[in-house]
């Protein structure tokens, strides 16, 4: 199991190269997290090392296959426990997002898939009700 440090990285890697297909560079990484440069570059080999990301300097970071599955299932996570606290439970939009970012790094494949079941099963049902109505 990946750290939620780590996931977050890829996550925040791959929504940089979708909204600016490009690699990311290691200074912009680290205004988008917050933390050091040096700390982004050291990350960045690490990953590299494990085969998440492709890493060359001065030219920036881009995701492997390998890291791309892991932040796609990061942010379907994300999304799926923000849209249930938000939708479901009616929490505001900034909490849920802040809630799901710290609940996407421990909830299991199994119970998102659930979670993901159950909400689909209230939609249908709600939709049904607000035909009837």
């Amino acid at each position: 199991m990946l750290s939620s440090n780590i996931e977050d990285y890829l996550e925040r890697i791959y929504i940089f190269i979708q909204k600016n297909k490009r690699p990311v560079k290691t200074t912009e990484l680290a205004k988008i997290l917050n933390v050091n440069p040096s700390a982004i570059t050291s990350m960045a080999k690490k990953l590299h090392a494990e085969g998440y990301v492709v890493y060359e300097p001065y030219v920036g970071i881009l995701l492997s296959k390998k890291g791309e599955e892991v932040a796609k299932k990061t942010i379907r996570k994300h999304r799926i426990i923000e849209s249930f606290l938000k939708n479901c439970l009616g929490i505001d939009a900034h909490k849920s997002s802040e809630e799901a970012c710290k609940m996407e790094h421990v909830i299991s494949e199994e119970t998102i898939e659930k979670l993901y079941e159950f909400m689909n099963k209230l939609k249908s049902k709600k939709d049904r009700i607000d035909g009837i109505i």
